[in-house]
């Protein structure tokens, strides 16, 4: 431990320095890490929730909030600071909701991610992995390929706020730079607030998307209303030098709003010799090289041969489907949005799979009516969203497939779909944690079931 006080400097340029008057906490003996990555301590008979602390660190705190049963707080003074802290890596951090830990090592938030995810597991499904396997882990800076940015124009001066959600806050923080968004949107920030400084219409939009493929990347600006093409041009010159595309979204859809005709966006996955499209506004994982590693390691615990018939459930783009296609005999991928079911179909094609076919179904929903539901699969691999496939599972068990894997962005939810599966018959056989979200309190997690025979 160091003995040495750290001392939290004042509020990020451009936010006021008068702050509310709010009791402060003398001394708080942080215990551990809540699963939002908020340091846990005593006070007054009370849980306090602590932002900005680690475990084993003694600290001067501001309240924020005092409930009935806890007591919100963050961070003044760290009287003494555990050997795992270290100077966060972003100028933002202290006041940028983005980010969670980053004062806290790498190393040592991947262990903090496995021990959540584990004590979720055992607590809400009563499931012990047979093994651990090695977390997946990427870079720890720059590795999102995509993100949304907030817009306003709340500065007095009129100029435009580009940035992201104050901690604690829907206000908006100004950004200049993003340390874990891709390095070719470091400008992105300083550029867009320009340009809208000088359109007319700047009020009338509310949003940005960045996303961007191997060779190229979209800006999707959400409106209220039509731009003018003076506000369109500037835009377009906006984008150019950030290397974008421009497009503008309204509730109709999205739609192109360059010069000429769009290229294609893509991304591929070279150990599987797969190259996949994606449109702007599509779901795809934003840490490119991890979910690299993620297909990779799904197809070596699945394991399948050239006899299987998979069943791949939530499939959207196809991330998983056609690495799953290469290995065995069919691949059925089952998506609920008709755009998606489209785009991996068309990526099947694209890459001269035939053995993939793709449906439309709300996979919340009773589905055992489905031709595709009724034949038999040796193999299953579901990418729920955060709630989870509760609904799925349940109809899923009457097949008896050999192996399950689960891609789980939700820890809560695979420990209640994991029981289901364990009253199924099934084990976990091996789990990971997968680092998807480096310096956040977010886990994902891949979790491998077996037909006990």
């Amino acid at each position: 431990m160091s003995r040495r006080p750290i001392r939290f400097g004042g509020p990020a340029r451009g936010t006021s320095r008068r702050q509310p008057a709010t009791p402060e906490i003398d001394q708080l003996q942080i215990e551990r890490l809540s699963h939002e990555g908020r340091g846990i301590a005593k006070a007054a008979g009370k849980t306090v929730f602590v932002t900005g602390a680690l475990p084993g660190e003694r600290v001067r705190a501001r309240q924020l909030a005092d409930r009935s049963r806890y007591m919100e707080a963050e961070t003044l003074e760290v009287l003494e600071a555990s050997p795992d802290r270290i100077e966060p890596g972003c100028r933002h951090y202290r006041q940028c909701g983005g980010c969670d830990l980053q004062h806290l090592q790498p190393e040592k938030q991947i262990v903090f991610k496995q021990e959540q995810a584990l004590d979720q597991l055992r607590r809400l499904g009563n499931l012990v992995p047979d093994a651990i396997e090695t977390p997946l882990v990427s870079l720890p800076w720059h590795y999102r390929r995509s993100a949304r940015i907030g817009i306003n124009q709340l500065q007095r001066n009129g100029e435009a706020i580009v940035g992201f959600r104050r901690r604690g806050s829907n206000k908006l923080l100004p950004i200049e730079r993003c340390e874990v968004l891709d390095s070719r949107a470091q400008t992105l920030f300083t550029a867009l607030a320009e340009a809208l400084g000088e359109i007319d219409e700047a009020k009338s939009i509310t949003h940005a998307q960045v996303q961007y493929g191997d060779t190229c990347g979209a800006l999707t600006l959400r409106i209220k209303k039509a731009l003018g093409q003076k506000a369109l041009q500037r835009l377009r010159r906006c984008a150019e030098t950030l290397d974008l595309q421009l497009y503008t979204e309204t509730d109709t859809g999205i739609v192109f709003a360059g010069d000429g005709e769009p290229a294609a966006l893509h991304y591929s996955l070279p150990a599987f010799d797969a190259e996949l499209e994606f449109a702007p506004g599509d779901f795809l994982q934003v840490n490119a090289d991890l979910n690299r590693q993620m297909v990779s390691r799904a197809l070596d615990w699945l394991a399948p041969t050239a006899e299987d018939r998979v069943l791949d459930l939530f499939c959207g783009l196809g991330n998983f489907t056609l690495p799953l296609a290469r290995h065995s005999a069919e691949v059925v991928g089952v998506e609920g949005s008709a755009a998606m079911v489209g785009r991996a179909s068309e990526n099947a094609r694209r890459n001269g799979l035939e053995n993939v076919r793709v449906y439309r179904q709300d996979l919340s929903q009773d589905f055992r009516h489905q031709g595709w539901y009724k034949g038999g699969f040796d193999l299953i691999l579901l990418d729920p969203p955060r709630t989870g496939a509760r609904e799925a599972v349940e109809q899923l068990t009457r097949y008896r497939a050999r192996r399950v894997l689960y891609v789980a962005c939700n820890p809560a939810a695979l420990a209640r779909d994991g029981a289901e599966l364990a009253t199924a018959g099934y084990r976990l056989s091996r789990f990971c944690v997968m680092d998807m979200f480096p310096h956040t309190a977010h886990v994902e997690a891949l979790a491998l079931f077996e037909l006990d025979t």
